[in-house]
């Protein structure tokens, strides 16, 4: 379980925010991830190194990667980011808009390395879409989840999750 490293309340609504090491230590089990379209490629995300920077409404994650066409691997790094959002149906946060900001990959040509940027953000959006980097599914949790989620953002370098009571489960006013 991910806990809080601040909680506040403004306006009627309960903020809840997570550090990018808490994030980190949810995310990390649940890696390396490989996604293969074709017979002929790959690519495999591992050992995760998530930041949430100043200024980014994204969560940034570094991976160690792995591409694989037509059965030659290459290896090197991909720097990652997502937009988060709440799934209230599961009571989970995913991620979304995936981006590759950087690649950095072994003896790979520039046309290669371009071609990989621009559908490695489709690969990679397709592994981290279904991957929930937090779940409110313990007792506590739920309990805070149906306060009724209102945003799901990046804040400060924090992930911070806006809960709103008029938003409560059974509650028809917005």
């Amino acid at each position: 379980m991910v806990w809080l490293s601040a909680c506040g309340y403004n306006d009627g609504k309960l903020t809840l925010d997570f550090s990018a090491s808490q994030l980190q230590s949810a995310i990390a089990p649940k890696f390396p991830q490989e996604n293969c379209p074709t017979p002929v490629s790959c690519i495999k995300l591992q050992n995760p190194k998530v930041s949430l920077l100043e200024n980014s409404d994204r969560i940034t994650m570094a991976f160690d990667t792995t591409v694989s066409l037509l059965q030659q691997p290459i290896t090197g790094t991909a720097v990652v980011s997502a937009k988060p959002r709440y799934q209230a149906a599961s009571g989970e946060i995913f991620l979304d808009d995936t981006r590759i900001q950087d690649l950095k990959m072994q003896g790979m040509s520039a046309n290669v390395s371009n071609l990989v940027m621009q559908y490695g953000s489709v690969l990679a959006q397709a592994s981290l879409q279904r991957t929930p980097i937090y779940s409110f599914k313990n007792a506590q949790a739920e309990k805070l989840a149906k306060m009724g989620i209102a945003d799901v953002k990046v804040v400060d370098g924090k992930l911070r999750v806006t809960l709103d009571p008029l938003l409560a489960q059974g509650n028809k006013t917005p």
